[in-house]
C-alpha cells in the first residue's frame, strides 16, 4: 500500500468565522487581493470585511467582477491588478469560480502570466516552480471542494477549452469555512453545488484509487449528504443543514483531491462544456446512471452507500445498492435536476465527439472502464 495525502495547511470551520477573517489572515500578508463576485462585492458582509481590515491596519485591493466560470483571461487580468497594487497574498470569497480565480492568481503573481501556458493538455507545459503568495479560500457555497484542492479549473471562450492549472504548491494556506455564508444561496445553487459534493463523495468512495483516508472521509461525508442535502434545499435558512452541507463539501474536496473521481465527472464535464450546462447539474444528472452502471463491480461499496444515504439496514447487498441508486434519482427529482440529458436534444452525430471528450483523469478512475464505442452506445440511452 502506498499513497500520499494533501490538503489545506489549516482549516477553520465555524459559523460566524467570517467576522474573524482579519485575525486569521494577518500573519499571512499585509496587502491582500480580495477576489469576489459582483453580488458579494456590494454586500454588507463585504463592507464588514473592509472594516475589519481597516481596523487591523491591513491593506487590500478588491476585484469584484468574477462572473460565471473563470477563464485564463480573467486570471491574467486579476494578476495584473494584484501586481500593480503590490499584493502579497490573495483571498477568494465565493463559490468555486472565485476560489479557482484567486488560486490561480496567487500562483501567477510569483510565476508569471499568461495562465494558458500552465493549462494541462492545451498549454505549453509550463509548471509552477516558485511558491505562490499565500492563498486563503473562503467558500460561500457547499459543493466544489475547491477550497482544499491543488488545482484551478480555468476555461477560455476565445480558445474554447476548460482545463486545470495544477500544482501541490497551489493548495490553500488557510481554508475558512463559515456555513452562515451559504444561507443566502438560491435553491438552484444549493441543488447544483450540493449534488456536486455528493458526486465527489460517491465517486471518491467507489474509485479504484481510493485510500484508507479517503474511504473514511467519504463515509462521513455521504452520511451528511443523506441527512442534510434535501433539508438545505427545502429550507435555506436551516443553519444545521447548512453546516452539514458545508462540512460534506469540505470533506468531499479532501477526499477526491487525493483519490480521484469517476465517469459522472468525466461525462458531466464534457456535456457541461459542449452544451453550457452548469457543472454540478451535469454531474448530478449523470451520477445515478453511473452508480447503476458501476454497482455490479463495486457491490459492497454501493451497498454501504445505500445504508449511509438512507440511514437504514437492508436484507442484502443488492437491495442496499439498489436503494442507493433510487435515493439519488429521487433526490435529484426533488431538487429539479433532470433524470437524463434528453432535454438537450443532442444530435446523434455529436455523440462520438462527446464520448471522446469524456475521457480524461476522472474517467480513468472509474471502477468500470468502457471503450469509446461502448460509451457511445450507452449515451444513446440517456441522451
Amino acid at each position: 500500500m502506498e499513497f500520499t495525502f494533501l490538503t489545506a495547511n489549516k482549516i477553520v470551520f465555524k459559523s460566524g468565522a467570517i467576522n474573524e477573517l482579519a485575525t486569521h489572515v494577518k500573519s499571512l500578508g499585509t496587502n491582500f487581493m480580495l477576489v469576489v463576485d459582483p453580488f458579494f462585492y456590494t454586500s454588507p458582509t463585504m463592507e464588514s470585511i473592509k472594516k475589519q481590515f481597516d481596523d487591523a491596519g491591513l491593506r487590500y485591493t478588491a476585484f469584484g467582477d468574477v462572473k460565471g466560470e473563470p477563464t485564463v483571461e480573467l486570471a491574467d487580468e486579476i494578476t495584473g491588478i494584484a501586481l500593480k497594487s503590490g499584493c502579497d497574498a490573495v483571498i477568494s470569497i465565493g463559490g468555486g469560480s472565485c476560489i479557482d480565480a484567486g488560486k490561480s492568481t496567487a500562483a501567477l503573481i510569483t510565476n508569471g502570466t499568461p495562465a494558458v501556458d500552465y493549462m494541462e493538455v492545451v498549454g505549453k507545459g509550463k509548471k509552477v516552480t516558485i511558491p505562490p503568495v499565500p492563498f486563503i479560500a473562503v467558500p460561500t457555497t457547499a459543493g466544489t471542494g475547491s477550497e482544499v484542492t491543488k488545482n484551478a479549473v480555468l476555461g477560455s471562450h476565445i480558445m474554447n477549452f476548460k482545463r486545470s492549472m495544477r500544482s501541490d504548491m497551489m493548495i490553500a494556506n488557510l481554508t475558512l469555512v463559515d456555513p452562515q455564508l451559504t444561507i443566502g444561496c438560491p435553491k438552484r445553487v444549493t441543488a447544483n453545488s450540493g449534488i456536486d459534493a455528493a458526486t465527489h463523495l460517491i465517486e471518491a468512495f467507489t474509485t479504484w484509487r481510493e485510500t484508507p483516508i479517503s474511504y473514511g472521509l467519504c463515509i462521513s461525508g455521504i452520511e451528511l449528504i443523506g441527512k442534510y442535502l434535501r433539508r438545505a434545499y427545502d429550507d435555506g435558512t436551516d443553519l444545521e443543514s447548512r453546516e452539514g452541507m458545508s462540512a460534506a463539501a469540505l470533506i468531499a474536496g479532501m477526499a477526491f483531491a487525493n483519490s480521484g473521481l469517476g465517469a459522472a465527472h468525466g461525462v458531466g464535464m464534457a456535456v457541461g462544456i459542449a452544451y453550457d450546462v452548469p457543472h454540478g447539474e451535469a454531474c448530478g444528472i449523470m451520477l445515478p446512471h453511473v452508480m447503476k452502471l458501476n454497482s455490479p463491480h463495486v457491490l459492497p461499496k454501493m451497498a454501504k452507500i445505500g445504508e449511509m444515504l438512507t440511514g437504514k439496514r437492508f436484507a442484502s447487498e443488492q437491495e442496499a445498492a439498489d436503494a442507493a441508486v433510487d435515493f439519488m434519482f429521487e433526490l435529484c427529482a426533488h431538487m429539479g435536476i433532470k433524470p437524463d440529458f434528453k432535454h438537450l436534444s443532442i444530435p446523434k452525430e455529436e455523440i462520438p465527439a462527446l464520448a471522446k471528450a469524456s475521457f480524461g483523469t476522472s474517467m480513468s478512475s472509474n471502477p468500470v472502464q468502457l471503450t469509446q464505442e461502448e460509451w457511445e452506445e450507452y449515451f444513446t440511452t440517456i441522451m
